[in-house]
């Protein structure tokens, strides 16, 4: 339903709006108004909805070809965990030097401060934990991803770290179907306007939001932009070369972008702020590919030996 080279597609997609959002949040001048730094800001958690719901999606993909093995753990641990260790790792020991206590250590371990990281890790172990299991699977991962989510809002966590976490669940739903109905549920997708409904219901649910500022709105506007871009996923198929390039690597470019951006803007700070932030995210974008290249490539040999 969802081709490879689309899901990266989308995943380029989404890592330039949560690159556009942090750039307008980190704006120290104001060359544009205030609703508009406000409103490019608001894209970071959608992209965020894209990464979880085609993670989700991807997971129930893998889990059909082979089952949770060692190597589909083998697999999440290489692509996802070994790379943030090492760059964010070599981040704080070696230039900022902020590893210097045990808290320190700890926070680095699971992602606290990459938020999205220990998010994900989250889903990845919930995930292998019930389908490992087998019984009631979509149920339990269900229960869990909503139990984390409450979790997280008691504990007065900020609300972007589980606006996002529905889409999880509805990219792993949306796998099931597939495999439950085949394509059937592509066919009825696409005729009846799927993404075009959801946006819609996106467009009320941001209204909504804007007027009265609860929390169950933003969540819902979230929700019906995830099946939104579950349609257009499953609607268009992939072209090009660039967007699923930088999709590809666009765990990279996550992890290094707000590291490349404070150098570029200590050194270009003569600069407007559009246009040095226009060179920050094409110097972001290049070095992030060339790291993730590296990585792959180390990273795939090494898989290899131990698989």
């Amino acid at each position: 339903m969802i081709d490879n080279k689309t899901s990266k597609l989308f995943r380029g997609l989404a890592i330039l709006m949560v690159i556009g959002s942090h750039y307008a949040g980190w704006m120290y001048a104001e060359p544009f108004s205030e609703t508009w730094k406000n409103w490019v800001s608001s894209w970071g958690v959608y992209g965020v909805d894209i990464f979880f719901l085609l993670s989700g999606y991807g997971l129930v993909k893998a889990y059909e070809k082979r089952g949770i093995d060692r190597r589909f753990v083998l697999r999440r641990f290489l692509n996802s965990y070994i790379p943030y260790i090492l760059i964010v790792g070599f981040f704080s020991l070696v230039l900022d030097r902020s590893i210097d206590c045990w808290e320190a250590v700890w926070k680095l371990f699971i992602g606290f401060d990459f938020w999205f990281m220990s998010i994900l890790f989250a889903f990845y172990i919930m995930f292998m934990v019930f389908y490992r299991i087998g019984y009631f699977k979509e149920l339990l991962l269900t229960a869990a991803v909503i139990g984390f989510s409450y979790w997280l809002y008691t504990r007065q966590f900020a609300d972007f770290w589980f606006l996002s976490n529905a889409a999880f669940l509805i990219g792993v739903y949306a796998a099931s179907l597939e495999k439950k109905f085949g394509g059937k549920v592509k066919e009825i997708m696409i005729k009846s306007n799927f993404s075009l409904i959801a946006f819609g219901a996106m467009i009320i649910c941001a209204f909504w939001h804007v007027f009265s500022g609860e929390l169950n709105s933003h969540i819902c506007a979230s929700i019906m932009f995830t099946l939104m871009a579950l349609g257009l996923c499953v609607q268009f198929k992939a072209e090009g070369f660039v967007l699923p390039t930088i999709g590809r690597f666009s765990l990279y470019i996550y992890l290094i972008h707000s590291r490349l951006f404070w150098i570029v803007a200590g050194k270009l700070s003569e600069m407007s702020y559009f246009k040095m932030s226009v060179i920050a995210g094409i110097i972001t974008l290049a070095v992030g590919c060339l790291v993730g290249f590296v990585f792959e490539f180390c990273l795939g040999k090494i898989g290899k030996l131990v698989k």
